[in-house]
């Protein structure tokens, strides 16, 4: 589904802050990328998200050369990018309106996106008054309504508190049981990188330093209390030293 070929970028000339970057990602793959600050990881989602255009190299979705931002991608900031002055339904139908979604229709997919992501009681309410782990499944949800097919998440959980973070956690697995999905989690937090993915990336400047296959423990909640998890979490560790 996603593929990105010797990818390079510079935010300078001379200064490159993606190199040589190779990975082939399928339709349904879910990977968890981990470095240290200004390592790249969200570079990489910029370049993903069609927001920046790499230097040289190249990244293909489904097969289709991205030269642009891509309709189907959706990205998932740290502070949610949402709109405070307005509600969790015109967060919602914001996209759906700039493609001239007819209402009935629009109403429908928000009801049912809010419903999954048990939300749909909060649809009136302003962004302003709702808590951290709401705004970011009204985020989520802003996204899913435009029936979107790779997901792109920057460090989602690290403005939320110890409880809410794992909620926010289960609710992603959750939301990839229920929709068919490609998608990126960039996160500090290594605990949380090995339980959301099925691949781990350690980035190291700007390179892809190793890959860490994790499909045993991704998603398994019951792991989180074993031996292997923690021993999983210690290799990572060890790779970003």
């Amino acid at each position: 589904m996603i593929k990105m070929n010797n990818l390079n970028f510079s935010y300078e000339e001379n200064k490159p802050v993606i190199r040589h970057i190779n990975l082939e990602l399928d339709k349904d793959e879910k990977i968890s990328i981990i470095g240290r600050s200004g390592c790249g990881k969200t570079t990489i989602l910029l370049l993903l998200a069609g927001l920046l255009k790499p230097v040289s190299g190249e990244i293909l979705i489904n097969n289709q050369l991205l030269l642009d931002v891509r309709r189907q991608t959706g990205m998932i900031f740290q502070n949610g990018g949402l709109f405070p002055w307005k509600t969790v339904y015109g967060n919602c139908s914001l996209g759906l309106k700039a493609r001239h979604t007819p209402k009935k229709e629009m109403d429908h997919k928000i009801d049912q996106v809010l419903d999954n992501l048990e939300i749909k009681h909060l649809k009136a309410q302003y962004i302003k008054n709702i808590s951290g782990g709401q705004k970011q499944r009204v985020a989520i949800a802003r996204t899913l309504v435009l029936d979107s097919d790779v997901l792109l998440f920057d460090e989602p959980s690290a403005s939320l508190d110890a409880f809410t973070k794992e909620n926010f956690q289960d609710l992603l697995l959750s939301i990839y049981e229920k929709y068919p999905l490609c998608s990126i989690v960039v996160t500090h937090d290594i605990e949380e990188a090995v339980y959301l993915g099925q691949k781990i990336i350690v980035m190291k400047d700007g390179k892809m330093d190793e890959i860490i296959d994790n499909k045993k423990l991704f998603g398994d909640k019951s792991a989180k209390k074993s031996i292997a998890f923690y021993e999983k979490c210690i290799e990572v560790r060890k790779r970003l030293e």
